[in-house]
């Protein structure tokens, strides 16, 4: 059986933003996100941009207790019907409203890993 796995990271700094990285195979028609992280036999998988802008499909604010913060998750629509789950950056202060174009940003776990969040536009 023939295994290669992929290398890098499912987001990548980009003129000053980020843009995630999606990933589509030779038996796929449309990009998936993450990035396939392996490909077995014949399949060929083909890192693809799914750019730095979206649109937001739906989400929910979680409250997690009374000594930490609320936070927002969100689905989030890239060209080619890639849809992304991820965290959304909110303002208590404003309101959040579906189909609004939401960009990508650095945001980073309380232990220091980088990762992606939404804010939107």
């Amino acid at each position: 059986m023939n295994l290669s796995k992929r290398e890098g990271s499912h987001f990548r700094e980009l003129d000053g933003s980020l843009e995630l990285i999606g990933s589509v195979s030779s038996r796929a028609e449309h990009a998936r996100f993450p990035p396939a992280e392996y490909g077995v036999g014949g399949i060929q998988n083909e890192d693809v941009s799914l750019g730095s802008r979206g649109t937001l499909y739906t989400y929910t604010i979680v409250h997690p207790g009374k000594d930490r913060a609320p936070y927002g998750l969100a689905m989030v629509d890239f060209p080619g019907q890639v849809r992304v789950f991820g965290r959304l950056l909110i303002d208590p202060e404003s309101t959040i409203v579906l189909e609004r174009a939401v960009k990508v940003v650095p945001w980073e776990f309380p232990d220091g890993t980088k990762d992606y969040a939404f804010a939107i536009v």
